[in-house]
């Protein structure tokens, strides 16, 4: 290794090691320091290293911030920010790991060739997409530029030092109080972030920096991958400097009539002087792109940009251009004002079907194309199967309680699932039956199964089901197709019956995944990039493209289509979430605009009266702590990122605290961490509930990890279900002071409900295996015991603190009861029920945890309140 420091450079020689890193060849340098390639010995992980300048190592307390940013971006979980994977110093040497790109910047491309206009706005929803993520967490860029944009050699793009630029920023390079910026370096060296500052940050105006500069700089060099030259120049720094304070760039709509004026007035409103005339978002700026190049998503390679032409004598102002943008974005326009003129323009129609109170589960249109069949739970009654037209108020039920419908054939016969048992989401299992719409002639014919479609003759049946713990997609039954150990949902045969569309989830009963097809051999293609959330998938009409609701990010859940060679586009955007349900032969969409919300109510010990610990809309209780006075919860709404977000909160009513990214979150027993499961990439994590330090547990070759991972009573050791390459499901102990994990259950077993839960002596394990059975498994080895004189329905919360006894709930009943269970005597004891004010709309799964002593509670109730619309106009 070699190191001159009095040279201010560093050069690393291939084999050294920075820790667990080895070192294998430099791969560039820059302000910000050397960048190397190298590879995590432990993982096995290609990944880039970047060491920092060696003056910046000796200030301490540069150090310590440093150390405490740079943990707060490594939080940072999108598809379009380079990811921080770790910091570390070495031999007086600071570093950064970050993941390894392959590919070249902006700037890169930009020196070589203009950007096309399809490709340059492709990118821009990429950048923007990614600055909304940040931003939602309070972090800035500052220094956005076409170097720090990456293009990957497979179309993606990436957003490079997030947040570095603050990190590093010394003051030998600005001065930031002077009333105009006066850069203290080589000129030379700095033009090229001076000509995407935004006004106040060259006034030194560092009370106005926030999220709207970086916006402004998104709109410089938007303008330069569309133009090629940059919005503002000059001959010296202090001529750039006038240029942003003083002068607007030319429009780019005059020298390249291939633009649309109304992308110029995007551009131009990202470049106002003043932050408060700019765009007040990111997502304002990446709705925009979306509603004028009509299609959406950084998962797309290629958008075809069709700017909207509009002709008039007048010039157009930008506040009615940006009237015309808002009305589009919420789908609700019938033209755009231009001058005197209205341009009309395709706007979707809505005709709404329902107009009771509760929860829609599945809805398909009868062959006629005016009727349409739904199931739902209206008004806190069971499951029901309904018929309603458009133009009625009124829907006609079926009278088939605890039904829930699956699909309606060719012959107006219906698939139905009868004795559902609820999985998840909108996941049940039950008896699939088949029986004509208009009788109540029921006949059945397979059990556990999941979801089911008719072929388009109507003669065979596409179904989902579950065979020895594997989730199976046959067609015709019988035949499987795919299967996997996650879970399969929202089958549909394509209209000409050779295809089987579904969405692949990778984790039960976490509703991320891929939209996918599989053709008659078991030929399956993915289609979409990953998604954080989707539910609800049907073909269009001509078979050329898979329509599915979806979301990233915590964003509502919009309306997309992918065509067979995976091309993404933003069909639909509102501003509630939706569903898809089914699509007619002429094109009509049936969806839902729905309302997700989760309230908490609790009972500390010792306490008569129960508090609302309700915090956020879509969250959902994991943990509490054995005497009561701590909940943990995990938040999934929008702004939670792909990973969700993990909360603390106590049971006397204090605000509740974020501790970090993160799922399923369980409690130490010193109640000083919080173990948390990352699903992408995965990882398990350690919060610190107080003062320190997050911290990740060695994952092995553990490729994925499940729902309930969980402390021993000890609080030194931890137990997760999980799985390597070619194996099944198991449970994995590992200590926290590191180490590999090592399994201890026989493939095949997951967690219950709830989660997985230790003895209180440390001995005993409860999981389920292929066949849903509960059972203790012996930490150390041996044969499993059934957990005796459970019933159906019966859930497994905890233990008693007894150190014998289980608590109960029976969680998809209202009210929600909880009992103590002797499982060597069978003897059941009843100890609370727990009632929400309102029961329309409770959508399962509602959860409650209960203290050892049976005292202490904290319940969580889920209401899902759902409207069902015919939407028509849609392309």
């Amino acid at each position: 290794m070699a190191d001159d420091i009095g040279n201010n450079t560093l050069t690393i020689s291939a084999g050294a090691k920075l820790g667990r890193y080895e070192i294998r060849s430099k791969i560039g340098e820059g302000g910000m320091g050397e960048v190397y390639r190298a590879v995590d010995t432990e993982l096995g992980r290609e990944v880039a290293i970047k060491v920092l300048p060696p003056e910046f190592s000796r200030d301490s307390d540069r150090i310590n911030r440093f150390r405490q940013e740079a943990q707060a971006l490594a939080r940072l979980n999108h598809p379009t920010i380079l990811s921080v994977l770790d910091v570390g110093s070495h031999d007086g040497m600071l570093f950064v790991v970050e993941e390894l790109l392959e590919g070249e910047t902006v700037r890169d491309r930009l020196n070589a060739e203009r950007f096309s206009v399809r490709k340059a706005l492709d990118y821009a929803l990429q950048i923007a997409h990614g600055l909304a993520g940040a931003h939602a967490k309070g972090i800035i860029h500052r220094d956005l530029k076409p170097e720090n944009l990456f293009l990957t050699n497979d179309g993606r793009l990436k957003i490079l030092d997030f947040g570095l630029a603050k990190l590093l920023q010394t003051d030998a390079e600005v001065d930031t109080k002077a009333p105009t910026m006066r850069v203290k370096t080589d000129p030379g060296k700095v033009m090229g972030t001076v000509a995407y500052m935004s006004p106040e940050q060259v006034r030194g105006q560092s009370g106005l920096v926030d999220h709207r500069s970086d916006i402004f700089a998104f709109g410089a060099v938007l303008y330069e991958m569309l133009n090629g030259k940059r919005a503002f120049s000059g001959e010296s720094v202090a001529d750039t400097m006038s240029a942003i304070l003083n002068n607007d760039p030319p429009l780019l709509s005059i020298t390249n009539s291939n633009l649309s004026p109304a992308l110029d007035r995007i551009i131009h409103r990202c470049l106002e002087k003043h932050p408060d005339e700019r765009f007040q978002s990111a997502s304002d700026v990446g709705y925009s792109i979306e509603v004028l190049s009509g299609v959406s998503g950084p998962s797309t390679s290629t958008i075809a940009a069709e700017p909207i032409q509009v002709k008039s004598p007048r010039r157009v102002s930008p506040v009615l251009i940006a009237i015309g943008l808002g009305i589009l974005v919420v789908g609700t326009a019938g033209g755009i004002f231009v001058g005197r003129r209205i341009v009309a323009l395709p706007s979707p129609s809505y005709q709404r079907l329902t107009f009771s109170r509760g929860t829609i589960w599945n809805a398909r249109f009868a062959p006629d194309g005016q009727t349409v069949i739904y199931s739902a739970r209206w008004n806190g009654n069971p499951i029901d199967v309904f018929s309603a037209r458009a133009g009625k108020t009124e829907s006609r039920s079926h009278k088939m309680e605890n039904t829930d419908l699956l699909a309606i054939s060719a012959s107006n016969e219906m698939a139905a699932l009868r004795n559902r048992q609820y999985l998840g989401w909108y996941v049940s299992r039950g008896t699939l039956a088949r029986m004509p719409v208009d009788s109540g002639a029921v006949r059945d014919l397979l059990e556990d199964v999941q979801e089911a479609d008719w072929s388009p003759d109507g003669t065979k049946l596409a179904v989902v089901r579950w065979v020895n713990g594997r989730n199976q997609l046959q067609y015709p039954i019988g035949k499987v197709l795919y299967e996997t150990t996650g879970y399969i949902s929202h089958p549909r045969i394509s209209p000409q019956g050779d295809l089987v569309a579904f969405m692949d989830h990778q984790v039960q009963w976490d509703n991320r995944g891929w939209v996918a097809v599989v053709d008659l051999a078991g030929k399956k293609s993915v289609l979409s990039g990953e998604w954080s959330s989707e539910e609800g998938l049907a073909w269009s009409p001509a078979g050329d493209e898979v329509w599915f609701t979806a979301d990233k990010n915590g964003e509502a859940d919009a309306l997309y289509a992918v065509t067979l060679s995976g091309r993404e586009r933003l069909v639909l955007r509102m501003t509630s979430s939706l569903r898809l349900h089914d699509i007619s032969h002429e094109g009509r969409a049936l969806i839902t605009s729905f309302n997700d919300s989760t309230n908490f109510i609790g009972q500390p010990p010792g306490e008569i009266k129960q508090r609302d610990l309700s915090w956020l809309d879509r969250s959902f209780i994991a943990d509490i702590s054995p005497d009561g006075d701590t909940i943990l919860f995990d938040y999934e709404g929008e702004g939670a990122g792909m990973n969700y977000a993990v909360y603390l909160r106590k049971t006397d009513g204090s605000p509740a605290i974020w501790l970090g990214d993160g799922s399923s979150p369980r409690l130490s027993p010193d109640k000083k961490w919080a173990l948390a499961t990352l699903f992408t990439p995965p990882q398990l994590m350690l919060l610190p509930t107080g003062a320190g330090q997050m911290r990740q547990l060695e994952r092995g070759s553990i490729e994925q990890y499940g729902w309930g991972a969980t402390w021993f009573p000890d609080g030194k050791q931890v137990v997760f279900p999980g799985r390597e390459p070619n194996h099944d499901w198991r449970f994995y102990i590992q200590s926290i002071e590191g180490g590999l994990p090592r399994p201890i259950t026989p493939e095949g077993t997951t967690g219950t409900f709830q989660g997985s839960f230790i003895s209180p002596d440390g001995k005993m394990l409860i999981a389920s295996d292929a066949q849903h059975q509960r059972s203790f498994y012996p930490v150390e080895g041996g044969a499993p015991q059934p957990v005796s004189h459970l019933e159906s329905g019966d859930d497994i919360i905890g233990w008693s603190n007894d150190g014998r006894s289980l608590l109960l709930a029976r969680i998809q009943e209202i009210p929600i009861k909880v009992y103590r269970l002797d499982p060597a005597t069978g003897r059941k004891e009843l100890l609370k029920e727990v009632m929400p004010a309102d029961p329309s709309g409770i959508f399962w799964p509602n959860t409650i945890l209960v203290t050892p002593d049976g005292k202490g509670y904290v319940a969580s109730f889920r209401r899902m309140l759902s409207d069902l619309y015919v939407v028509g106009g849609l392309k």
